[in-house]
């Protein structure tokens, strides 16, 4: 009976939790951005957006200069100085990208609210109004060109900034990164720039990241968390990111030095570069989330003072950064991580020495549990990988360049199911091990694994390790009392025992997945498989551990 009640409280437990750190991908309301006209309206953006992404208009084209033509205006409109910036495309890195259009101009286009306090430390706003030569780029990039078109119109309704702000739209991104190339000759801008924020898309919905930064971007991230009211920022990107085979104008601009944010949304990617990039299947709530990004800190930095700015060029650490849920962004210094390695370990000692001490585990059968059930993510593993490949085969899917799996659309019914398949792998997996091997045996394997994962990417991927260290820690600190049999870690403390494991697992770990998922299709089921495992196995093994008062059935 007990290990009944303790079932369905992990499972309802671990449900609750899922719902409230998915909150995070729910982007602002309307109402809740406001509605004046100092306030950004994605209702706006989204009528600029019929214009801009009307039709293809790549670099060049007789479209691309009509879209040149209406942002320009747009500006004028405003009475905000714009200009526009040539450079042949032969003159453009020596000709590297000038194979096939080596007659071609890319036109920049330059637009600037004066500050009162004259052009230092001033804020730039990139986007590239080009598009792809078969899509109309109505998110790629025409979300983050609207934006800015709409954020400019906010910033006219208020009093002069301090601070410059100056909002380019480059021209030649697809081709390579040409516009932003070409805009580095403009030292005269780039020299008075104290901040960067570039926009972008690689799918048509979803909510906007926070996926790259300038370095050392502590403070930075810090300034971000205080400022933007509906922050989704992961320090795992980043790095993730690098991974990926994708540049944006960012990687141009950043060998500058300058402090800088680089936000995309990446639901939609069937979108990507594809001629369904239609502002009909434009998601208006994606641009409303990017103005709930770049007003806010543009208002921000536009007032700050040049010490504000040298106090955050002056940062000397990375950032460790996770949302928890709607409007929850924790951020700590990456020189934290090694320390919250050494207390894992330290209790790892404690625990392991007081669980041999006591007899509570046997060296032989947790060396068999720990095998047995990295025998069973290996053969998790490689059965997602098969069911991949075969249902490329079943279901006409796609295998692109970069390894990526397409059904056509994003199937979430197709990868939940796979992930409820994984969970019920691993109970059948879990009861065989605890036959074998013992309740205890496999309690202490499971936790062994996620010390060992923490380990390791505290050393070499810090910016996820956050998302195994801290349920491991949490997790020993209230086996402990249980393996010391401590009298009052009975009844009620088996929930929060079990509560202390699910909740912070998934609160941390599930959101990664979710992300894995829509930057690389799901061809990374294997993967994702994996990480299911990684939390079902331990909820598994301590509900059956503590389905006895004594916890040692």
């Amino acid at each position: 009976m007990k290990y009944r009640k303790l079932l369905i409280f992990s499972i309802l437990l671990g449900l609750l939790t899922l719902l409230i750190s998915f909150s995070q991908f729910l982007s602002p309301s309307t109402e809740e951005m406001g509605e004046t006209d100092k306030d950004f309206s994605s209702d706006r953006a989204l009528d600029y957006l019929k214009d801009v992404a009307k039709e293809p208009h790549p670099m060049g084209s007789p479209v691309n200069r009509k879209v040149r033509d209406y942002i320009v205006k747009h500006f004028q409109n405003l009475d905000i100085p714009v200009e526009i910036q040539s450079k042949p495309v032969k003159n453009i890195r020596s000709g590297k990208y000038a194979v096939d259009k080596s007659e071609g101009t890319v036109e920049n286009i330059i637009a600037k609210i004066p500050g009162t306090s004259g052009d230092d430390n001033a804020i730039l706003l990139t986007a590239h109004y080009d598009s792809v030569t078969d899509a109309p780029g109505a998110s790629d990039d025409g979300y983050g060109v609207v934006t800015i078109m709409e954020t400019a119109r906010a910033l006219k309704q208020m009093s002069a900034p301090k601070n410059t702000v100056y909002f380019v739209l480059t021209d030649g991104e697809e081709q390579g990164l040409l516009g932003a190339s070409a805009f580095k000759d403009r030292m005269d801008v780039l020299n008075k720039v104290g901040v960067m924020l570039n926009f972008e898309a690689r799918g048509n919905t979803g909510v906007p990241i926070l996926f790259e930064t300038s370095s050392n971007d502590l403070k930075l991230v810090q300034l971000y968390k205080e400022t933007v009211p509906y922050p989704v920022a992961y320090s795992f990107a980043s790095e993730m990111y690098k991974r990926m085979p994708n540049d944006t104008d960012f990687s141009e601009l950043k060998v500058t030095k300058k402090l800088g944010y680089n936000f995309a949304n990446m639901n939609g990617l069937e979108a990507y570069h594809a001629e369904i990039d239609r502002v009909e299947n434009s998601d208006e709530a994606t641009i409303r989330h990017f103005g709930s990004y770049v007003l806010p800190l543009v208002k921000k930095y536009m007032m700050m003072d040049a010490k504000e700015f040298h106090a955050i060029e002056e940062s000397k650490s990375d950032a460790i950064y996770f949302p928890l849920m709607k409007k929850t962004l924790v951020v700590y210094s990456e020189k934290v991580v090694i320390p919250l390695m050494i207390v894992l370990l330290a209790l790892t000692a404690v625990i392991f020495y007081f669980n041999f001490k006591k007899q509570v585990i046997q060296f032989k059968r947790f060396a068999l549990s720990l095998l047995a059930i990295l025998g069973s993510l290996v053969a998790i593993f490689i059965f997602y990988f098969l069911l991949i490949r075969l249902s490329t085969i079943v279901l006409i899917g796609e295998i692109d360049e970069f390894n990526m799996v397409m059904f056509g659309a994003y199937d979430s019914t197709m990868f939940t199911l796979m992930i409820i398949f994984a969970i019920v792998l691993c109970f059948f997996f879990a009861k065989w091990i605890s036959k074998k091997c013992g309740l205890a045996n496999l309690v202490m394997s499971t936790q062994l694994l996620w010390i060992l994962l923490a380990v390791v990417t505290s050393f070499t991927f810090k910016g996820i390790s956050y998302a195994f260290t801290i349920p491991s820690i949490i997790s020993l600190l209230l086996i402990l009392p249980i393996i010391l049999k401590a009298k009052w870690a009975k009844g009620v403390y088996h929930y929060v025992v079990v509560c202390g494991w699910t909740v912070p697992s998934i609160l941390l770990l599930a959101p990664i997945m979710y992300l894995m998922y829509v930057a690389q299709t799901i061809s990374v089921a294997p993967i994702v498989a994996i990480l299911t495992a990684f939390i079902t196995f331990p909820i598994v093994a301590i509900v059956n551990w503590l389905k006895t008062d004594d916890g040692e059935a």
